[in-house]
């Protein structure tokens, strides 16, 4: 059993298939940094992680799909999955995919499934907030697929319990955020110039050896995680 588990385990821990740049930029990445960003779309630079968390990851994918077959099983007259896993209309420089879209009573309605540790998800119990990245994300899928009506919904990794953000649509802050995108295409990208380093944003840049402390343990004490 010792040698069986062994090649198991080896055999786990392989590196996998590297991630090929789209060469647009995604919308999940959105709030990020630009000279990361700028990196990975010049294949010059990919994060590394561990197999083993890249499994911790992985269990994000696991919830996703959960919810999506609980959409789909508690359907009913005024309820139904219109689709899942949606790409946006095509875009020049900007790629993103819906998680799912529903509609109730007629009305169609964005929903962006995220997986939340301990601190994230009390944030979003007793403040009511999340990261405004989350909510631009969100905010970017309602523009470009032209559903103004958009939630975060949460899903406690602990307890599996949910709560939801409603993230209103301000076409303004939209379109400022596209010119972002689109400047930093003009300016950078397509003149092959690398931006400055970040400032580390809130939790810190891997890719600009920026360290900061962030929330992750359980117990809610702010301590760095390579």
């Amino acid at each position: 059993m010792g040698l069986i588990f062994k090649m198991i385990k080896e055999f786990l821990n392989e590196k996998r298939e590297e991630h090929i740049p789209s060469g647009k930029f995604a919308i999940s990445g959105i709030g990020g940094c630009w000279r990361k960003k700028y990196l990975q779309l010049k294949g010059e630079y990919d994060e590394e992680y561990s197999e083993e968390t890249k499994r911790i990851f992985e269990f994000g994918d696991v919830i996703h799909r959960q919810i999506t077959r609980e959409l789909i099983e508690k359907e009913n007259g005024n309820f139904h999955l219109i689709s899942s896993e949606v790409n946006i209309p095509p875009q020049k420089y900007i790629s993103g995919r819906i998680d799912n879209i529903i509609s109730i009573k007629g009305e169609k309605i964005i929903i962006d499934v995220k997986s939340a540790g301990d601190w994230t998800f009390r944030n979003v119990i007793n403040n009511g907030d999340c990261d405004e990245n989350y909510k631009n994300q969100v905010l970017l899928y309602m523009h470009f697929s032209n559903i103004h009506k958009g939630f975060l919904l949460f899903v406690g990794k602990t307890a599996g319990k949910l709560e939801e953000i409603e993230v209103v649509y301000d076409e303004k802050k939209a379109n400022q955020l596209v010119k972002e995108i689109e400047d930093f295409f003009h300016n950078y990208v397509e003149k092959d110039i690398c931006p400055e380093k970040c400032d580390g944003n809130k939790w810190g840049c891997a890719c600009c050896g920026i360290r900061k402390a962030r929330p992750f343990n359980n117990r809610g004490k702010n301590e760095w995680k390579e």
